[in-house]
């Protein structure tokens, strides 16, 4: 017997044997039913007085938690009987007839667990149902969009020809409107009807479910809550699976609550959604004009805003680039789709060795689901973070978008290519916390996005300028040296050693930027991920600062110290004029208080993550050596032997007091240390806080004395933490806290600037 008729026979079975189910049966035979057109789809009003167990029904959490569920098999009447179906990875079902039918052969399909009601990864479930029982649509009620069962999974099944909407869209393919693909699958917009109206054609499942979940991820999920307010039909016909999602904005309208002539006791569900509308009460059945029927569609329905804010997520693009993630003889990783586990590349004879072959390159294209935001796809195991600062520590690490493995010098290079968008997901939730205001939040991203996308322009523009046949020397991931200037010569009768150094992302020649702090902090999505952050470059997809129609090479730190710094300060002596050093106050007073004086917990926790809060001191800070370590400090930071150390002389400074070039004079010799971030090298076992900082000199009993005396004891008394360079972090954070939205902050730290996508 064909499955089919199996179904069928399965449901006359029951109505033999079930009193009330036949009873019920035999009265939809008799119930009225007339036409009228809404929105160009003509559908059916069912006068059905047995639905008001459904239509009335309480659905609040204390209602729900005090009925015994309808849908669990020890609950259900003896008279019921079931079909047994089982779908992916175990998961299994029950075939069930409606005892309150609004088709004929109306089935329930509920899963044997009590579980919520929920489509995630059950999807290809009801794709599976639907090609083994193609007489039938397979529908499906959101836990707030008419479903009277929100506590216990379940799935509905009707007739094939039954549904309104279903049978326009097939006889009508002139009506949808292509929008998007994976693979084999297609989606369109249907024109007809109301708003929010969506509709899947595909040929596999597999495309089919990758396909819906992109839509789904394209719609506005409400707090609380799993997933967007939807009603979902799925069929197969032909050689082909169909699915239409009809969007949600509420579950009943305005007219449920109504005590005047406009109420009505309808509950919309998957079948008035789909042209089949309720009505469980005779005098509102009478009453029910085309008009009243279209009021109330359009108050649950989605509006036009929010329709096509779904479809321009489903259409929108991002960029991709190339984040070099580190280096070393050997790298292991684990690529998620393939099960396999652990596996280990390694450097040979000048290529990568891998599962007992030789490679110049290896690749791993992304395998994940098509979704707005990418999931994770690889692991790198053992990276290491935090490059030469106090939290430096090795960690495994979880990647989006594709995994590139090439050789770089003498060491093999990871390189993750993914999305910027995606990109930003981790450099957002790494450079600071993801429950920071959302307004922060906002302008961190626009400068974060602007930031790259400046490296990107700027590095392929000078890629095709010079267009080398082909890279000899390539420094290594970790040096991060942009530009050394050295130069011995004679002072008096001594020598100096100048060093003026900077450090920026140009080193990076076979990939666009690198994951540490020397470019952005990105660690792919090994940190939690918040819906605040997806919600917040959602918001700002592709905006970026621009300057004259240029992209702004927008640069942030920590804590400026109260002051901004220019550009040429900290790396080459260019400048930009929306790099200006301004004060950090309201309109830039240098007499108001700073944005960035605050011992706020709750503001600095927004900004640091519990690793840079091993430190507490931001906006003034205070580190003291003993002479003999200070010198000890320098000698090994800098190999040169200085000899006794006998003062630290501040040469240069920036407009914020940064130091940009230091005199470092020993007993043996004398060293010049520039810029900004080589003097914080020079200076500290990891990094110093900055180079805004004065130099004292105290005695034995703690006085302060000159340089020229038996001083013991080196005093920095500093500002700010970082280059202090554009946008101030902790700045930020306050100015959001105080009211000031995305759009202001970014004018306050990068003047004369327009945002633009």
């Amino acid at each position: 017997m064909k499955n089919n008729q199996v179904l069928h026979k399965f449901v006359g079975d029951q109505l033999s044997q079930w009193p009330l189910a036949c009873e019920n049966y035999r009265a939809l035979k008799g119930v009225m039913t007339r036409e009228v057109e809404t929105g160009g789809l003509t559908v059916k009003l069912q006068f059905n007085p047995a639905r008001i167990i459904s239509s009335a029904a309480k659905l609040d959490k204390a209602a729900i938690a005090s009925r015994r569920c309808f849908l669990c098999r020890e609950n259900r009447p003896v008279e019921q009987s079931m079909l047994k179906f089982e779908g992916r990875k175990g998961k299994k079902y029950h075939i069930l007839v409606n005892p309150y039918p609004i088709f004929p052969d109306h089935l329930v399909i509920a899963a044997v667990r009590h579980t919520d009601q929920s489509i995630w990864h059950r999807y290809i479930d009801m794709l599976d149902l639907a090609r083994k029982y193609d007489d039938f649509t397979f529908f499906y009620n959101g836990p707030k969009s008419g479903a009277s069962a929100p506590d216990h999974h379940h799935f509905q099944a009707a007739p094939k020809d039954l549904i309104p909407l279903r049978n326009d869209i097939d006889s009508n393919p002139d009506t949808l409107r292509y929008l998007a693909s994976v693979q084999d699958a297609k989606l369109y917009h249907y024109d007809k009807f109301t708003t929010g109206v969506f509709v899947i054609r595909s040929e596999t499942a597999k495309s089919a479910a990758k396909l819906f979940y992109r839509l789904l991820d394209c719609a506005q999920i409400n707090e609380g809550e799993t997933e967007p307010q939807f009603n979902l039909f799925t069929y197969h016909t032909g050689n082909e699976f169909r699915s239409i999602v009809v969007f949600r904005s509420r579950h009943r309208s305005h007219h449920y609550f109504s005590e005047g002539p406009d109420h009505l006791t309808m509950s919309p569900g998957c079948a008035d959604m789909g042209g089949v509308f309720i009505v469980p009460v005779a005098e509102e059945y009478d009453k029910l004009t085309p008009e009243l029927l279209s009021e109330m569609i359009a108050e649950v329905s989605i509006d036009k805003a929010t329709e096509e804010k779904i479809i321009w997520r489903l259409t929108r693009t991002q960029p991709l680039l190339q984040v070099g993630i580190m280096s070393g003889k050997e790298i292991e990783f684990e690529i998620l789709s393939d099960g396999a586990g652990a596996r280990k590349a390694v450097l040979r004879e000048g290529k990568i060795e891998y599962d007992g072959a030789l490679y110049d390159e290896l690749y791993f294209e992304a395998q994940t689901l098509s979704t707005q935001f990418a999931q994770p796809s690889f692991i790198i195991h053992k990276v290491t973070i935090g490059v030469n600062f106090h939290w430096e520590r090795q960690e495994d690490q979880k990647f989006a978008g594709a995994l590139k493995i090439i050789v770089d010098k003498d060491k093999l290079t990871a390189v993750n290519i993914v999305g910027v968008e995606d990109y930003l997901l981790s450099v957002i939730s790494s450079e600071m916390s993801a429950s920071a205001t959302e307004e922060f939040l906002k302008a961190h991203a626009v400068i974060s996005r602007s930031w790259v996308m400046a490296q990107i322009e700027a590095a392929r523009k000078e890629h095709v300028a010079h267009a080398p046949e082909g890279i000899s020397d390539v420094p290594s991931l970790v040096s991060h040296l942009d530009s050394i200037l050295y130069a011995e010569r004679t002072e008096a009768d001594s020598m100096v050693h100048e060093y003026v150094k900077w450090y920026d992302k140009e080193d990076h020649r076979l990939f666009d930027v690198c994951a540490d702090d020397h470019c952005q902090r990105y660690q792919g999505l090994t940190r939690a991920v918040g819906q605040r952050v997806r919600k917040v470059i959602d918001a700002t997809w592709g905006q970026a600062l621009h300057y004259e129609g240029q992209l702004c090479d927008a640069r942030f730190s920590k804590c400026c110290g109260g002051r901004m710094e220019k550009f040429s300060s900290c790396w080459n002596d260019n400048d930009y004029a929306y790099l200006q050093p301004l004060a950090d106050t309201p309109d830039h007073n240098p007499s108001a208080h700073c944005f960035c004086d605050t011992q706020d917990k709750d503001i600095l926790g927004q900004v640091l993550n519990n690793y840079d809060q091993e430190t507490v001191d931001f906006y003034r800070w205070t580190v003291e050596y003993a002479r003999e370590d200070a010198g000890t400090l320098i000698e090994r930071r800098s190999g040169i032997g200085i000899g006794r150390l006998m003062a630290l002389e501040p040469l240069q400074r920036g407009p914020s007091g940064r130091l940009t070039k230091l005199a470092i004079i020993g007993e043996k010799q004398k060293i010049v240390v520039g810029k900004e971030l080589e003097i914080r090298r020079t200076l500290s076992e990891t990094h110093l806080k900055s180079s805004a900082f004065e130099v004292a000199y105290l005695d034995a009993e703690g006085h302060e004395t000159g340089s020229d005396s038996d001083w013991t004891v080196l005093r920095l008394q500093g500002a700010g933490w970082g280059h202090g360079v554009g946008l101030c972090q902790i700045g930020a954070a306050v100015m959001a806290s105080k009211g000031y939205d995305y759009r202001q902050i970014l004018s306050h730290y990068y003047p004369g600037t327009t945002l633009s996508i």
